[in-house]
């Protein structure tokens, strides 16, 4: 009961600090910046000036929601209508800055551009910190999760009716359509290979440092090394490495192994992907009831057939944990491919950087993000499920 509490106060103080700061980011002076072209730098403006009557509309919401956090109604009254007021917050802004960015375009030229600000994005955060306090007031079960999910399609309907066509992003997105989504799929490819790369190597580590404790040391060790080598320093030392392969096999030359391109760009990925993993599994195995392995053993099972039918499937919800870790992980690694000339999201990243094109570089980083947080839900309502019928088994 006593934990119950703290977890409400915790959630109470989470609330406010998420309104204070939505406050905060609505008088900030660079909630939109209008801008002449794509590289001109702009006039900064404050949501609550952008918006006009509505920016007071969104002070309002945030001083609303702050008074029903703190207030002493019922959780579930107070749950619902905090977790409603954070989620219009992200449908009102986009809805706004799509209006603003239209009248700046209409009143200026077809070149003008209007880009999302930090306190726009510092907006978003506390939206995030509101939704996120108040739906610990709320029962778990599909309305939570429906109401935690209202600003994803909030967004999508404004998106589809157009209410977004005149911002940054969404003119960066439409002149570079075709060439967004092969790099898009070409990003996810880099991280279901190394992802994939990673939980097979991982899964082997983890269990024979679990069953080899003499090997726990060499086993780790090595991932250690590999898991703190800056990334740039890692593709650096592969470049002559793949490169003299490739100039001394003719199936990897074939392949399109160089020091560059996507070679080097799996075997880092997958290189940083292996450890969570392998902890994860390590970890899992190594603390299992020794009363469930001497039963198995009891019934006749060797050692394989234990491991297959009794110790992973056990172990299966902390090994996702360690899938999630590297998944995400490994969506964001994924960006330094643009850097080797192997494609992906980060090659808007990087060519929005030397063009000083922030738009540009938001369209490949705004994408990662999305991909990290959508991956990290679903692997952890995963993880909840298979520890749910690990425990029901």
């Amino acid at each position: 009961m006593a934990d119950t509490d703290l977890v409400r106060t915790r959630a109470r103080v989470v609330a406010i600090s998420g309104c204070a700061l939505g406050i905060a980011a609505a008088l900030a002076p660079s909630g939109l910046l209008f801008r002449a072209n794509r590289v001109f730098r702009g006039e900064p403006s404050s949501l609550l000036e952008a918006f006009g009557a509505w920016g007071w509309v969104l002070l309002c919401a945030w001083l609303l929601a702050a008074l029903l956090a703190a207030s002493p109604l019922r959780e579930r009254i107070r749950g619902l209508t905090v977790t409603l007021l954070g989620a219009a917050v992200p449908i009102l802004t986009l809805w706004q800055a799509g209006s603003a960015a239209t009248d700046y375009v209409e009143s200026t030229s077809t070149i003008a551009r209007t880009s999302l600000g930090l306190g726009f994005w510092l907006t978003q955060f506390a939206a995030y910190m509101l939704i996120f306090a108040a739906t610990a007031w709320l029962e778990p079960g599909a309305s939570r999760v429906a109401l935690t999910y209202l600003p994803v399609a909030g967004v999508v309907a404004i998106a589809s009716a157009g209410g977004l066509t005149e911002i940054g992003i969404a003119r960066e997105y439409a002149n570079n359509m075709s060439s967004f989504w092969r790099e898009f799929r070409l990003h996810l490819s880099y991280v279901a290979g190394a992802v994939a790369v990673g939980l097979v190597a991982g899964l082997l580590s983890g269990v024979l440092a679990a069953k080899k404790r003499s090997l726990e040391p060499v086993v780790f060790g090595s991932l250690n090394v590999l898991q703190v080598l800056p990334t740039l320093a890692f593709i650096g030392l592969l470049n002559p490495v793949l490169s003299g392969l490739s100039e001394r096999i003719a199936l990897f030359e074939d392949l399109g192994v160089r020091g560059v391109g996507w070679a080097p760009v799996i075997i880092v990925l997958s290189s940083y992907a292996v450890y969570p993993i392998a902890r994860n599994t390590h970890a899992a195995i190594a603390s299992l009831d020794r009363a469930v392995t001497d039963a198995a053993r009891g019934v006749g099972m060797g050692r394989l057939r234990m491991l297959a039918e009794i110790e992973l499937p056990l172990a299966l919800p902390v090994v996702i944990a360690g899938v999630r870790v590297a998944l995400v992980q490994t969506t964001a690694g994924a960006i330094i491919a643009g850097l080797v000339g192997g494609g992906g999201l980060g090659i808007f990243v990087f060519l929005g950087a030397s063009e000083t094109a922030t738009d540009l570089i938001l369209l490949g980083v705004v994408p990662i993000v999305a991909l990290a947080l959508f991956f990290d839900r679903a692997l952890h309502g995963l993880e909840r499920l298979t520890g749910f019928w690990s425990s029901a088994g």
